[in-house]
């Protein structure tokens, strides 16, 4: 996620919507005082700026893992802490009702079953996770699944100003460059990409149940957003 206050807009970083892409594109524009949060595979880049806890336990809680397991990530005792896949809710009540009504908010969102394809093959290809078979890990309610809408969604409506497309990056990202005066390069860097998999059409991975229970998840993001199986 990014706060850019040269800028003034908010960035909230959806899961396989070129998000990492977007992230190191849009971080290149940001001033020294903004914040960047930071990706696995960029933490010593220079990139990710002012985004660890404020407060001493929150230093010791950036560098050691058992106390990431310990205390949330959400806890007052570490003060303010940004991390990559941010809810929105949770950057509104760090930076206060001003900046967040008064800053461009937006994220980006894909095709749900699409998404969801994606992101299992990152899991297998990408990660080397061993992965049930894609029906049966769609089935397991324990598995974690993409589910943006948990990010940018307050209730039944979204929270941030603009869900762009995923499908219509180009048009998103000449609206960004105008909105915001940046100077975003098309096509953006490459981030997240490398999964060596031939991948089959995305309809193809479906059953009945499957197609059914990622239209019962995601239900708010296909309303919001207009999307069809097989569009």
């Amino acid at each position: 996620m990014i706060i850019s206050h040269e800028h003034r807009f908010i960035f909230v970083k959806t899961h396989k919507t070129a998000g990492s892409s977007l992230e190191v594109a849009l971080a290149r524009e940001c001033a020294e005082g903004d914040i960047v949060s930071h990706m696995e595979d960029n933490i010593a880049s220079g990139i990710p700026r002012n985004y660890g806890p404020t407060s001493a336990l929150g230093a010791a809680y950036n560098r050691h893992k058992l106390l990431r397991k310990l205390i949330p990530r959400h806890s007052s005792l570490l003060g303010a802490f940004y991390y990559e896949h941010m809810p929105a809710w949770r950057i509104r009540e760090l930076v206060g009702e001003g900046i967040w009504s008064e800053y461009f908010t937006f994220c980006f969102e894909r095709n749900p079953w699409d998404k969801v394809v994606s992101y299992y093959l990152w899991k297998k290809h990408g990660q080397g996770k061993p992965m049930l078979p894609f029906g049966d890990y769609l089935a397991r309610k324990a598995h974690r699944l993409p589910r943006d809408g948990e990010l940018y969604f307050d209730g039944e409506e979204p929270m941030v100003d603009r869900v762009f497309e995923f499908r219509e990056l180009g048009v998103a990202l000449q609206e960004l460059r105008q909105r915001l005066d940046l100077e975003l390069p098309e096509p953006l860097p490459r981030e997240k990409t490398g999964v060596a998999v031939e991948r089959k059409p995305y309809v193809e991975y479906f059953d009945d149940a499957s197609r059914q229970r990622v239209a019962e998840l995601f239900a708010k993001e296909i309303a919001l957003m207009g999307y069809e199986f097989g569009a």
